[in-house]
């Protein structure tokens, strides 16, 4: 990608380009820097940047963003 395009959020991850080797590496890096744990098939069934930004917001890292229910209100 240049400098000039946005990333597509919507986009699968493997459509992106990205292996599931490389999925795995992203989700070990995410739990690296956020200290948590991430369900692999979290990443399989939420395959895109916006869908795992809202799991991660509503089921990992609720004490920053408030809990489940509350994010969808």
């Amino acid at each position: 990608m240049s400098e000039d395009e946005d990333f597509p959020l919507s986009e699968s991850f493997f459509d992106l380009g990205l292996t599931s080797l490389r999925v795995t590496e992203v989700k070990q890096r995410l739990e690296e820097l956020l200290d948590c744990s991430i369900s692999a098939n979290v990443l399989f069934n939420s395959p895109t940047v916006e869908l795992m930004l809202t799991y991660l917001m509503t089921e990992v890292l609720t004490d920053l963003f408030g809990e489940a229910s509350d994010a969808r209100q």
